[in-house]
């Protein structure tokens, strides 16, 4: 296997806090790479350092065998691509025009000229389900609407590395298929991909190998049979729930056991 991204002691502090702490992984080419934690783990921080959109504060990362910082920008865009969150509102533009910009990197003309680069447009949107948005606003379209659109920009890249943070938020379950297929196959295609999810069922479902952080720190590593845990729930997740798999699909059944709020502790909303 071919290792595609080399992550080698990466941490990142913003101040006085350590948002990355020593982050050791790797990723070979054709593998999906699902990184799950709670809410202010790090998983965006460390998908925004491998897209460069971060500078970590010590460690290195390897792209392809190569210091990421080492290429130049231009070189960086044709090999990997990300869909990174806080995508700016306000603008007035076509669902096409956005999924264009993801050509850019190898536009020969003025980048939304070229007939190519339609096609690729139109091909990304019908693989996602998305392709009746083409002609739409932007602003007009649902927040999941708008996250199928950005995931369509990133593949429109057309790059052999692809990061996307929480890519099926906002999504139905239909659409969150959609995309975990589209994922799949590309990774099959020789594409490495590493996405960030807070849906534990759909990552060990799709995923190669999982990664969990917590507090900045990697607490489990490798396949997801050998991960998703009650241990882990409880430990990382602060939740009781029992695990079951189901023969030999790679999807865990996660029930919860649920505790409900005494009401006696609800005073002021009542």
């Amino acid at each position: 296997m071919v290792c595609s991204i080399v992550v080698s002691g990466v941490t990142v502090r913003f101040e006085s806090s350590v948002v990355l702490d020593g982050v050791i992984f790797s990723v070979n080419r054709g593998e999906v790479l699902g990184v799950l934690g709670p809410n202010g783990s790090g998983k965006t921080t460390l998908l925004r350092s491998i897209a460069r959109a971060i500078n970590p504060t010590s460690g290195e990362i390897l792209v392809f065998g190569r210091p990421a910082w080492d290429y130049t920008e231009e070189e960086y865009s044709k090999v990997v691509s990300a869909m990174l969150p806080n995508w700016p509102g306000g603008f007035s533009m076509k669902t096409y025009e956005i999924v264009l910009m993801g050509c850019r990197n190898r536009s020969r003309n003025f980048w939304w000229e070229e007939e190519e680069e339609l096609e690729v447009a139109k091909e990304a949107l019908q693989l996602l389900g998305a392709l009746d948005l083409f002609e739409r606003d932007f602003d007009t379209l649902s927040s999941g609407e708008q996250r199928k659109v950005l995931i369509a920009k990133s593949l429109a890249q057309r790059t052999n590395i692809i990061l996307l943070d929480e890519p099926v938020a906002y999504l139905d379950i239909k659409h969150k298929l959609e995309v975990m297929n589209v994922l799949r196959t590309l990774a099959e295609l020789g594409k490495t991909v590493v996405v960030s999810l807070h849906e534990l069922e759909l990552a060990s479902g799709y995923c190669d190998k999982l990664l969990v952080l917590n507090r900045g720190k990697i607490v489990a590593a490798g396949e997801p049979r050998s991960v998703i845990s009650e241990d882990l729930l409880r430990e990382v997740y602060g939740v009781e729930a029992e695990v079951k798999w189901d023969g030999d699909h790679n999807y865990p059944l996660i029930i919860p056991k649920t505790k409900k709020i005494p009401k006696e502790e609800i005073v002021c909303l009542r």
